[in-house]
């Protein structure tokens, strides 16, 4: 898998915007990391199609609502994990 990093802070073009970027470069086979105000991403249907989205649980706190089937909470040894295991890595700014 591919693991590409998602970071978003709300003085960038809006999250829309950065999420129809996404959703055209991510695939099913993708992992997705939400980074930040990224995290509030997931309730958007532009990446429905992305089967493994985690959120650091250091920004697990900006989310509000029920978390999908999709996501999962991780740590930063998980997110360690992620990044030995990808074959490449992508930082989405």
């Amino acid at each position: 898998f591919n693991l590409i990093n998602f970071l978003f802070y709300k003085e960038l073009p809006p999250l829309e915007q950065a999420l129809f970027e996404l959703a055209n470069i991510a695939t099913d086979q993708d992992v997705v990391l939400l980074l930040e105000d990224a995290v509030l991403a997931h309730s958007l249907n532009a990446i429905s199609h992305i089967k493994a989205i985690f959120i650091l649980s250091a920004d697990a706190h900006i989310q509000h609502e029920k978390i999908s089937e999709n996501m999962k909470i991780i740590d930063y040894a998980d997110w360690a994990e992620l990044l030995q295991y990808s074959r490449k890595v992508h930082t989405w700014q």
